[in-house]
Formats: C-alpha cells, sequence, structure tokens
C-alpha cells in the first residue's frame, strides 16, 4: 500500500486506498474463448417436465396437500405425480409428497426431487438430454 504525503504534517485522513481488484474487468487469456453470460439451472420440476416429454409420458401433475400455520409464516406441503406407460398395456404411477416448505414453488420441487430421485433409481437419467438431434 503507498501513502501519499499528507499536507497538513500527519494527518491520516488523506490516504489514498489500493485500486480495488473488483473494479477491473476480467478479461480472458485467449480472444477466441467466451465466457457466457451465467450458468442455466434447471429446478426439479423443469426437469420433470423436460423428462416426461422426452420419453412420451403424461405431464405430472402437482397439488397442495397441505397448509399449515398462520398467515406470515406458512408452510406448504405439495404431492407429485406422474404416470409411466411401458409398453402397450403396463402403466406405472409413481406419487411423492415433498418436504413442507415456506414457498409454493420450492415445495413443489421437493416433490419433484422425491419423483427424480426414485426415477433415478430406476434407471432413468435425472436430467434430460439435451443434444439435438
Amino acid at each position: 500500500m503507498t501513502l501519499l504525503p499528507s499536507s497538513a504534517g500527519g494527518d491520516d485522513d488523506n490516504r489514498t486506498p489500493p485500486p480495488s481488484l473488483d473494479s477491473q474487468p476480467i478479461t480472458s487469456s485467449s480472444s477466441s474463448t467466451s465466457i457466457p453470460p451465467g450458468p442455466v439451472k434447471l429446478t426439479a420440476k423443469s426437469c420433470l417436465y423436460e423428462l416426461c416429454a422426452q420419453s412420451h409420458w403424461n405431464r405430472p401433475v402437482f397439488d397442495c396437500c397441505n397448509q399449515q400455520g398462520p398467515g406470515n409464516q406458512r408452510s406448504f406441503t405439495y404431492k407429485a405425480s406422474i404416470e409411466m406407460k411401458e409398453g402397450s398395456e403396463s402403466t406405472l404411477a409413481i406419487e411423492c409428497i415433498g418436504k413442507p416448505q415456506f414457498s409454493k414453488k420450492t415445495a413443489a420441487d421437493s416433490a419433484a426431487e422425491g419423483i427424480l430421485w426414485y426415477l433415478v433409481h430406476l434407471g432413468y437419467p435425472k436430467t434430460p438430454n439435451r443434444r439435438k438431434k
């Protein structure tokens, strides 16, 4: 850290701080590499919708099965269910009740995570294949 001479003779209020690292732009060492604007985060609910569409199953159904607490601290519990058609005659139905959450969106995601966990253990991919055909 470099200190500039004080004009008042010993006054410490005239120090100049070093330049901040936050104010300098981050540059790439090679000009051909481009940094994406930000990561795309898929929620468990959107992954489940895409997996069902990719596998030609019915869309998942999300139902609020429980609400508890006063209005300012209400918790929601959601149930997610899907129907998987395997072949022409067999149908498998999966239902999962998520953990209570303080928002409806995270409660639905919790239920979707449970179904995705079960599907992974059955051998299905957790995230849909994103390659273009």
